[in-house]
């Protein structure tokens, strides 16, 4: 189970990453929504994984993954587009949150084959 204590850190960084990140923004509502949503998102699934790691909460952990990957990547995308200046700030959520999403997945692929 320490590879789903691994994502959960990482998923809890994706998550205060993303809260850090509604500070700079304040002005755009949606960025703000994203943000906050992402940090809920992100303290909690790493909080789980990190105290009670389980199969539940490894698959709760790859469905909020690809949640994840549209809205921080779409934001990226639109980011990158329309120059605004929070390009390596949502690239870093969205690799910690996919990171966290992916070795999660990995470790319950590797306990479910043993």
């Amino acid at each position: 189970m320490g590879g789903l204590k691994l994502a959960g850190g990482l998923w809890a960084l994706g998550g205060l990453s993303s809260a850090m990140m509604t500070f700079g923004v304040l002005e755009e509502p949606v960025l703000l929504v994203l943000g906050l949503g992402g940090a809920i998102v992100g303290v909690t699934i790493g909080a789980r994984l990190a105290t009670r790691p389980g199969p539940d909460v490894a698959r709760w952990s790859n469905i909020a993954g690809i949640a994840w990957v549209i809205a921080f990547g779409g934001l990226t995308l639109v980011e990158i587009a329309m120059q605004m200046g929070y390009v390596m700030s949502v690239a870093q959520i969205l690799g910690f949150g996919v990171a966290g999403a992916l070795v999660a997945y990995l470790r319950r692929a590797a306990v479910a084959r043993a």
